[in-house]
């Protein structure tokens, strides 16, 4: 029983773990978008721009 209830415990430790980086992430992105030059355009045309520039 007491196995059972510290593995489920660090099951639920995980998963907040993962949900709070990938949250991190997108907070970061978020900025890195908003701050780069030109942000008046939506996150299509500045995704697309980064692809074409790294294609040529």
């Amino acid at each position: 029983m007491e196995v059972e209830i510290i593995g489920a415990g660090t099951m639920i430790a995980l998963v907040w773990l993962i949900a709070w980086s990938m949250a991190g992430e997108s907070e970061s992105e978020k900025r890195r978008i908003t701050s780069a030059p030109g942000s008046g355009h939506s996150f299509e045309t500045v995704s697309g721009e980064a692809r074409v520039r790294h294609a040529a």
